[in-house]
This record gives structure tokens, C-alpha cells and sequence, in this order.
């Protein structure tokens, strides 16, 4: 499955899931901004222009408990910087279940 992607940004995409669940047990997201985030089907929008798709949805055990989750990918560089925004603004929007919500980066 990964011999599609570099190494460079396997590594990258490992880091920021690292990152961002540091992120959520630290903080409530309280500092990061969802203006301008729209969701429509499954894709996210920032000031209108598309900035992430869903790209895969899986169910896994883990720990010893059923979890679902939702992995969304960038449509641009340009949006790494709010990555953190957008996985607030998803995280959000999935409240139904408890998902984990992963944001793959571009390079």
C-alpha cells in the first residue's frame, strides 16, 4: 500500500498524526479557527476553494475497542498550514461517532 508514496512523505503524514494527537490531548482546539471551513459531501472548503477530500474510511480495532476513521488529504501544499483547522473543523462535523480523523499533507 505505501510503495505509492515517497518515504519523505510517509514520514511527513506519520509526524503530523503525531503531532495532532499530542494536539487533541493538550488542547480542545481552542486556539485554531474553523472560519471560512465549509463541508459539502466529502470534501472541505476554505473561502470557497476545495482544500481536502475524504479519501478512505476504515474501521479498526485498536486497544481493544472498535474505532472508526476518516482520512482526508490535502488538495494543495498551500493548505498545510491550516491542516490543524481543518481536522478541528471535521472533528467537528463527525460527532455522531467517535471518529479519528487523520489529514494527510502534500508536499
Amino acid at each position: 500500500m505505501f510503495k505509492n508514496f515517497s518515504l519523505a512523505l510517509l514520514l511527513s503524514n506519520l509526524l503530523f498524526m503525531f503531532s495532532c494527537n499530542t494536539i487533541m490531548k493538550t488542547t480542545t482546539f481552542s486556539k485554531y479557527s474553523t472560519e471560512g471551513l465549509t463541508y459539502k459531501g466529502t470534501s472541505v472548503y476554505y473561502n470557497g476553494e476545495l482544500a481536502a477530500e475524504l479519501k478512505a474510511v476504515e474501521v479498526a480495532y485498536d486497544n481493544g475497542k472498535i474505532v472508526n476513521e476518516a482520512t482526508f488529504s490535502l488538495t494543495s501544499n498551500k493548505f498545510n498550514d491550516i491542516a490543524i483547522n481543518i481536522l478541528k473543523f471535521i472533528s467537528e462535523q463527525k460527532k455522531e461517532k467517535k471518529w479519528e480523523v487523520e489529514i494527510e499533507l502534500k508536499q
